[in-house]
């Protein structure tokens, strides 16, 4: 014959009395919901609008498709489009410099040309740095907003 279970002592339902564990939610810590885009977690779709960029027009494509989808993460939402418009700074100023080189080349002034090489060279490696730390910080559920095209950003998202 068995003992019958102790006396429910302290209102939770368990012999001890103490509150239950929390559930496990699967989430990081500080982390967000899921995006309406297949249950993704919305820190890694925000994440993945800016480390796509870097396989040409795949990440202009990734970042229109998860805004024109997203219709619940207000966070991946801003992410993408910050990313489509530092994308588009990003092609502004390379064709921009693009312009530059082939005018000085033609007019016989190869040296400046080169130079101004060196200075495109050093814009986009300042722009590769912008997208590593937009996605870091875009992973850590931030609204990490960049100067002038994070304000427009976050006005068009709907924030």
């Amino acid at each position: 014959m068995q003992n019958p279970p102790p006396p429910n002592q302290g209102g939770y339902g368990n012999q001890y009395g103490a509150p239950p564990p929390p559930p496990p939610s699967g989430m990081p810590p500080g982390g967000g919901g899921k995006t309406s885009l297949g249950g993704l977690d919305e820190n890694l779709a925000a994440m993945l609008c800016y480390l796509t960029m870097f396989c040409c027009f795949l990440g202009i494509v990734v970042s229109i498709v998860f805004f024109v989808t997203e219709k619940v993460s207000r966070l991946v939402r801003f992410h993408a489009l910050q990313s489509l418009f530092l994308a588009g700074v990003a092609i502004a100023i390379s064709i921009v410099f693009a312009i530059l080189q082939a005018i000085l080349y033609s007019a016989d002034l190869g040296i400046v040309a080169l130079g101004l090489s060196i200075i495109r060279l050093l814009i986009g490696l300042v722009f590769f740095g912008v997208w590593i730390l937009c996605a870091v910080k875009a992973y850590q559920n931030q609204m990490f907003k960049l100067p002038i095209i994070g304000d427009l950003a976050e006005k068009t998202a709907g924030g």
